[in-house]
């Protein structure tokens, strides 16, 4: 078996064991992939994203079932260690979807010394066609747009836009990439600036890969209703000319009243919430020295603790789970 580097070039031999969804994350400038391989088989994948020098995180992990029990999955995830510990960077985590198969991805992640961190927003998946559909998206669709205050993101000069995203991190708005050095990775075509008087006051910038449209961020000046009415809209129109109906739309909730805003767009989705764990970057060597196959004795005995509801505001971490 050998593990090796997956590029969106490569990836589609990795279609058998990814999702379109995951493997269009290899579009996006802070993302990356490494595969397993078994003779001319592609057996396994690890896809993860990095969030400047602070985490590396595991967007998509699967292993091929008849070829699990051969540690594949170990290996991709003592590759990512490896590189966390070049990247020197703080941290590893790693998504977990609440499905069927939630309690046993979590005790698989024990064993390489990830543990439970404060639980992250939602994220919501919607096709194109499913948000023209609501009342919003055909009210913006159908509304005319302030052209004046309205640009299309090739109108506006990178200094406007460097001074603007520095207001939005500011405020802790979340951003995908480094606008400054990846602005070409933008979809010219969707993404809006809003400009008063010369000045930006407003953003909404998207990322598209063959896929999956991933909005990098959404800024508003004084979190200007108005403003990103008009953001949302001009964006919209613009899509519809060129998104497909089952091109799907990924949008990660910043807070709580982000997601409110959300629902009255798009309405009460049924989404599968997604959690996170985390580990320090050089957790597999401490992983390697702890007696983990006792721990997991103990772990597989621990009544109802991992189920989501039994996840405590602020999360906790491994040293901290009482092991019955």
């Amino acid at each position: 078996m050998e593990i090796v580097k997956v590029t969106a070039d490569t990836a589609k031999y990795f279609s058998g064991v990814a999702s379109k969804e995951a493997l269009g994350l290899l579009s996006l400038p802070n993302a990356a992939a490494l595969g397993a391989v078994e003779g001319k088989d592609a057996i396994g994948i690890l896809i993860f994203s990095s969030q400047g020098k602070t985490s590396l995180t595991i967007e998509w992990l699967y292993v091929d079932e008849e070829h699990r029990g051969i540690g594949a999955g170990a290996e991709l995830i003592e590759k990512l260690f490896d590189i966390a510990l070049k990247l020197n960077v703080e941290r590893v985590c790693v998504r977990i979807v609440q499905d069927e198969d939630f309690e046993a991805k979590q005790l698989y992640m024990l064993d390489f010394g990830f543990g439970w961190s404060r639980t992250l927003p939602g994220e919501w998946n919607l096709t194109a066609k499913e948000l023209y559909l609501t009342p919003f998206g055909q009210k913006a669709v159908n509304t005319d747009i302030d052209k004046e205050m309205i640009k299309p993101l090739s109108e506006v000069s990178q200094k406007e836009l460097s001074g603007a995203l520095k207001k939005a991190k500011d405020e802790g708005k979340t951003i995908l990439y480094d606008v400054g050095k990846n602005r070409k990775y933008l979809d010219s075509d969707i993404s809006t600036i809003a400009i008063s008087k010369g000045k930006v006051i407003g953003m909404l910038l998207m990322h598209r890969s063959k896929h999956v449209l991933f909005p990098v961020v959404l800024w508003a000046e004084k979190e200007n209703v108005s403003v990103i009415a008009n953001l949302i809209g001009a964006s919209m129109k613009a899509g519809v000319k060129s998104l497909k109906g089952k091109d799907v739309i990924r949008i990660t909730v910043e807070n709580d009243r982000a997601e409110e805003l959300l629902e009255k767009i798009v309405g009460k989705q049924e989404e599968k919430p997604v959690y996170m764990m985390q580990a320090p970057a050089d957790a597999l060597k401490r992983a390697e020295s702890f007696d983990i196959d006792n721990y997991l004795d103990g772990a597989y005995a621990m009544k109802d603790i991992f189920s989501p509801e039994d996840i405590p505001e602020g999360g906790f971490t491994v040293e901290e789970v009482e092991v019955r």
